[in-house]
């Protein structure tokens, strides 16, 4: 029998009866994090910080001008122009660079720091923590407002605390037993000082009960107002100070309502690049316009300092690729006849938008300035006009 087994080809094999692994028990949480890792990332000493290549994107030094402890801080400036930079941000090697086995302290420690604004407030922060692992592998967390004391950034410290196993390590395959370093990937523009950044104990807040989300509105039931005396949902970026611009809700004057957008740039000056503000009225899902695009205007209520020449300002929508289709604001825009000083009714018909934005993908409304100027927005919404 075993003769004619083996002439037609079949062959005997060992195997074993059980094939499974043994799954380890996650580790312990050490009785202090320097045991398992060195915790200080940056702390005073600047030598293993670099900046991304461009300074026209990013700059960044160890500076004594403030400091949340010790003598020095981290100063960091950026400008994420997509058009110009293909990254901004920087990064620290902290440990001389020596590969940090993090697995010990992977789900019981965060990465802290303190930040605060060089000049006035900022609405969010917009850095994407990244680690870094010795083969280019990486791993990424957004330090969202969850992670903030307080909802704004100002001029006064506060700590932000990111917690380590909020880094996805399956999306890319990051090693999280031999780690590089840490970046700071950052987005839209501003100017931040950075100190005492360090691994530390962390416990979640006590869970508080599920809510269900509210519903989203339909994007598309025209008129949606995007700012009244607040952005819709509170969705909107760019109230922000700095030697460029002073953007700030105002009560001095308002079309309607209490507030109106305080603007005044001023792009002469060195290392001024991007003014602008924006808002998603789709609580930053995707919106389809394309159907609609041939009935849909873009309304607001302006009024423009008395000077000889209207601002540049460009208004219009982005993607969710960072395609433009923006309009350059003229006098053919503004209806009725009110004089140069008092508040004016701006139309503009999507249709009038020059640019690359896929109108089935859009993200936001975008408002830039360029140049220089002085102006007032309110009453900002999206109208059916036909």
């Amino acid at each position: 029998m075993l003769f004619i087994l083996l002439s037609c080809g079949i062959q005997f094999k060992q195997a074993s009866l059980y094939d499974g692994r043994e799954v380890s028990p996650p580790p312990a949480k050490p009785a202090k994090i320097a045991l398992a890792v060195e915790p200080v990332i940056f702390d005073d000493d600047g030598t293993n910080f670099w900046v991304a290549d461009d300074p026209a994107c990013t700059t960044g030094n160890v500076t004594s001008e403030v400091a949340y402890s010790g003598s020095s801080a981290l100063k960091i400036n950026w400008n994420r122009n997509p058009s110009v930079c293909e990254w901004a941000g920087f990064g620290i090697g902290w440990d001389d660079y020596a590969g940090k086995d993090l697995t010990e302290v992977y789900d019981f420690t965060a990465i802290e720091m303190y930040v605060r604004s060089q000049q006035g407030k900022m609405f969010g922060l917009p850095i994407v923590l990244t680690l870094e692992d010795y083969s280019g592998k990486m791993a990424w967390s957004y330090t969202s407002s969850k992670y903030f004391e307080r909802y704004f950034i100002d001029e006064q410290w506060q700590k932000v605390s990111v917690p380590l196993n909020t880094f996805d390590l399956s999306e890319d395959g990051l090693d999280i037993s031999n780690i590089k370093q840490l970046l700071f990937e950052l987005q839209q523009t501003g100017g931040i000082y950075v100190d005492a950044i360090r691994l530390v104990f962390y416990e979640p807040e006590p869970a508080t009960p599920w809510i269900q989300e509210t519903p989203r509105e339909d994007p598309l039931a025209f008129p949606i107002q995007l700012f009244g005396d607040i952005f819709i949902n509170d969705n909107g970026w760019g109230i922000h100070s700095d030697h460029c611009q002073s953007i700030e809700f105002t009560t001095t004057t308002a079309s309607e309502g209490a507030l109106s957008i305080h603007a005044m740039w001023d792009m002469r000056k060195k290392d001024c690049y991007v003014v602008a503000l924006g808002v998603s009225w789709n609580r930053w899902y995707p919106v389809n316009l394309s159907k609609v695009a041939a009935t849909i205007a873009i309304e607001f209520d302006m009024k423009v300092a008395s000077t000889p020449a209207m601002p540049l300002v460009l208004v219009g929508f982005e993607d969710y690729e960072r395609n433009a289709s923006l309009a350059l604001l003229t006098a053919a825009f503004i209806t009725g006849s009110s004089p140069r000083g008092q508040w004016q009714r701006v139309r503009i018909p999507i249709l009038e938008l020059q640019g690359s934005a896929n109108l089935a993908d859009i993200k936001q409304l975008v408002i830039r300035m360029e140049q220089s100027g002085e102006i007032y927005l309110d009453n900002i919404r999206l109208v059916d006009y036909m």
